[in-house]
């Protein structure tokens, strides 16, 4: 009996080659693909503000750049380090805008409010949409690791929002 071209080789541990049309794509890379779009999103915000001077507009720019390294570290290696370093660093940059736009941070000449656009809240659901995604590409240690991360983020986060010192 000959090996059929639409199952695995059998012994190899090695798909057929052709189209991945069906096929799910993994959390990891969809959480990257998320994480993405909210940088082309981030990229956006940064070119919109860049008429308030760079003191605005470089934070956008410093968060792309930061998802865009996390993109590429997580689409290229299926470690549990890629994952775990790019879920914190998204449940940072998520609680980063949303107390310093809940805390009334002031930019620009006229020190006006910051306010959530909706270019930068798509970028915010986004990063929100993948944390889920790269949750469940991590295992059980890591996921915990991540859970207690992302909680440690959130408290403090949260007390300097409370304290004032956010903003």
């Amino acid at each position: 009996m000959t090996p059929s071209t639409e199952a695995p080789l059998a012994g190899t541990g090695v798909s057929p080659a052709g189209p991945r049309w069906g096929r799910p794509v993994p959390a990891r890379r969809l959480g990257a693909l998320l994480c993405a779009a909210a940088t082309a999103g981030d990229l956006v915000v940064f070119q919109q503000n860049l008429a308030y001077g760079l003191s605005v507009s470089l934070p956008f720019l410093a968060a792309a750049v930061v998802q865009l390294d996390l993109v590429r570290r997580v689409w290229a290696s299926p470690r549990t380090a890629a994952a775990l370093s790019a879920v914190l660093v998204l449940g940072l940059l998520i609680g980063l805008q949303t107390v310093a736009v809940r805390g009334g941070a002031t930019f620009g000449p006229r020190d006006e409010p910051l306010r959530a656009g909706p270019v930068a809240t798509a970028a915010l659901l986004l990063r929100l949409a993948a944390l889920p995604c790269l949750l469940r590409a991590l295992s059980g240690r890591g996921r915990a690791w991540a859970v207690n991360g992302l909680l440690v983020i959130g408290t403090v986060l949260w007390t300097f929002g409370l304290t004032g010192l956010a903003g």
